[in-house]
C-alpha cells in the first residue's frame, strides 16, 4: 500500500531519525513510502513532496489538497497535536473527515510545558480524534497511559518505541578523555548541568555538545551559555557539528564517554545510542523513560543545591508557575502555590536541573560541589556496560510497525477527545519545572534576546 508520512521538517533530530527508520522498515515491507515535509529532502530513498506550509506557522493554512492527491492508504503524522503550526487540527480534521487511515505519532504533548504553542491553538476543540481509522502510537509507557486516561480506547493506543540505529563509527581508543552530548542544544537539554559538570571535572577532561538550538526556540538560550562557558574558562566546545554535519560520526568516535543532562524527553535516544555504540554513558536519569527499559550508564537522580543560596527563587518561581498556569486558563491560588513551593523545595533542598538559567549561572560561579567531583571522578572511570540492544533494532521495530498498522480498522463514526482530559494530567502547580516552559523564558535570564 501506499503510506505517506507527515511532519513539519526534516532537519537533523530526533523524529527525523524515527522516519528514517520508517522509511527504511515500510520500504523493506513493499510498501510505496511518500513524505510530506517542509524539507529539506537530500538523500531520501523515496518520493518526498515539499509542502513550505507544514512548517513551523502561527498562521496560515496547509493545502490538504496536495496532501490528499496522493491516495494514500495510510497517513502517519507525526507530533499532529503538538501546536508548533496553527492550521495542524484543521488538516488532521480534513484527513479525519476523508475516511483515511491514519497513525497518529506522539512523540511530546503539547500541554507538556508548551503553553506558547498551546495559546496557539486556543479555541481548536477538535485535536485528538478517536475513531476505528484513526489510531495513535507513543514512544514511551507514560503517554500511553496518558492517552487511555483520557478515553482513547486500549485497541487503538500503541506502544512503538523508537529503533535505535546510530552512526557506524570506528572504534578507537582517545588518549584524552572527551564527553560528547550528541544532542541539538535546546532548554530542556539542560545545558546548565553540562557546564555544571565540566566545573567539576576532573582536569584534562573536555566536553562538547553537538548542535545549537533550531529555530523553535530563542537561540539566545543556547548562546548565553557559550558566552558564559567561555567567561568561566570551562572545558566546553558548543556547535561542534553545525558547521560540518559530516563530523558528527567522527566525534562519536573520539568521544571517550557521552553524556546526558536532559530534563525531558520522548522516548530517550540518549540513553540507548551509547548502548550500540559500545560508549560509557554518564549524566542524569529520566525514570519516566528509562523505566521502559534497564537503564545504562552510570546516572544520577537530581543535584540538591539548598535553598539559602539561591535567594529570589521562591519570589521567580510562584509568579512563573502563576504566568504558566494562567496561559492555560488555569488560574491558581495562593494555597496551591504554597503547596507546590513546599514540595518543589522539600527539605531545603531544589534539584539544579529544575533552576532557571541565570540561577544555575550563580551556582555554577559560587558554589562548589565535593559530592559531585567525587562521583564524576568515579563515574569517568566506569568502562561500558554489555547491554542486550535486541528491543531496539530496525528488526525489532518493524514487528512492532507491521503489527501496529495493520491493526488500524476502516473508517467508521468519529467523536473527539475532550482536550481538558489530556491537559489535567500534565497541568498541576507542583509538577511546574522551569526548563520545560516557553512562556517566560527570558525573565531566567540575564541576556534578553
Amino acid at each position: 500500500m501506499t503510506i505517506l508520512i507527515v511532519h513539519y521538517h526534516l532537519r537533523a533530530g530526533g523524529v527525523t531519525r524515527v522516519i528514517d527508520s520508517q522509511v527504511k522498515v515500510l520500504r523493506e515491507m513493499g510498501h510505496k513510502v511518500v513524505i510530506a515535509s517542509s524539507g529539506p529532502i537530500a538523500d531520501w530513498d523515496c518520493e518526498c513532496l515539499v509542502i513550505p506550509e507544514l512548517d513551523y506557522k502561527s498562521e496560515g493554512t496547509i493545502p490538504a489538497d496536495q496532501l490528499l492527491a496522493v491516495r494514500a492508504d495510510l497517513w502517519i503524522i507525526h507530533n499532529p497535536t503538538l501546536g508548533l503550526n496553527v492550521a495542524y487540527p484543521h488538516l488532521i480534521e480534513i484527513a479525519v473527515a476523508s475516511g483515511t487511515r491514519i497513525l497518529m505519532q506522539i512523540h511530546d504533548f503539547v500541554e507538556d510545558g508548551r503553553p506558547a504553542n498551546y495559546q496557539l491553538l486556543a479555541g481548536r476543540k477538535n485535536l485528538y480524534p478517536d475513531a476505528p481509522h484513526i489510531h495513535y502510537a507513543t514512544i514511551n509507557r507514560r503517554d500511553l497511559e496518558i492517552l487511555k486516561n483520557a478515553g482513547v480506547p486500549q485497541s487503538r493506543c500503541h506502544f512503538l518505541p523508537n529503533a535505535v540505529n546510530p552512526p557506524l563509527i570506528r572504534k578507537t581508543t582517545p588518549k584524552r578523555t572527551l564527553v560528547f552530548y550528541p544532542v541539538r542544544g535546546i532548554r530542556r537539554k539542560n545545558l546548565g548541568e553540562l557546564c555544571l559538570l565540566a566545573a567539576h571535572a576532573p582536569t584534562g577532561t573536555r566536553f562538547a555538545i553537538a548542535l545549537r538550538s533550531g529555530a523553535e526556540e530563542p537561540s539566545f538560550l543556547h548562546d548565553d551559555w557559550v558566552r558564559f562557558s567561555q567567561q568561566e574558562n570551562l572545558p566546553i566546545k558548543f556547535d561542534v557539528a553545525g558547521k560540518d554535519p559530516d563530523s558528527f560520526p567522527l566525534w562519536l568516535e573520539r568521544s571517550t564517554h557521552l553524556v546526558t543532562t536532559s530534563i525531558s524527553e520522548g522516548f530517550g535516544l540518549t540513553f540507548l545510542d551509547p548502548a550500540f555504540l559500545k560508549k560509557p554513558l554518564i549524566g542524569r536519569n529520566l525514570p519516566e523513560v528509562t523505566n521502559d527499559f534497564v537503564p545504562y550508564g552510570t546516572l544520577y537522580q537530581k543535584i540538591p543545591v539548598q535553598t539559602k543560596q539561591l535567594p529570589g527563587l521562591e519570589a521567580q518561581y510562584r509568579e512563573q508557575v502563576r504566568q504558566t498556569m494562567s496561559a492555560y486558563d488555569r488560574p491558581v491560588n495562593e494555597r496551591d502555590l504554597d503547596r507546590a513551593w513546599k514540595k518543589f523545595s522539600a527539605g531545603g533542598e531544589v534539584d539544579f536541573g529544575n533552576l532557571p538559567e541565570y540561577f544555575q549561572r550563580r551556582v555554577i560561579s559560587q558554589v562548589h560541589f565535593p559530592e559531585l567531583a567525587r562521583w564524576l571522578k568515579n563515574a569517568l572511570e566506569q568502562p561500558a556496560q554489555e547491554v542486550d540492544t535486541t528491543p531496539w533494532t530496525l528488526t525489532t521495530y518493524a514487528k512492532t510497525l507491521r503489527k501496529t498498522i495493520e491493526s488500524i480498522g476502516d473508517s467508521g463514526p468519529v467523536r473527539w477527545i475532550p482536550r481538558d482530559r489530556i491537559l489535567d494530567q500534565f497541568l498541576q502547580p507542583e509538577k511546574f519545572h522551569f526548563l520545560r516552559s516557553r512562556l517566560t523564558v527570558s525573565d531566567s535570564s540575564p541576556t534578553k534576546p
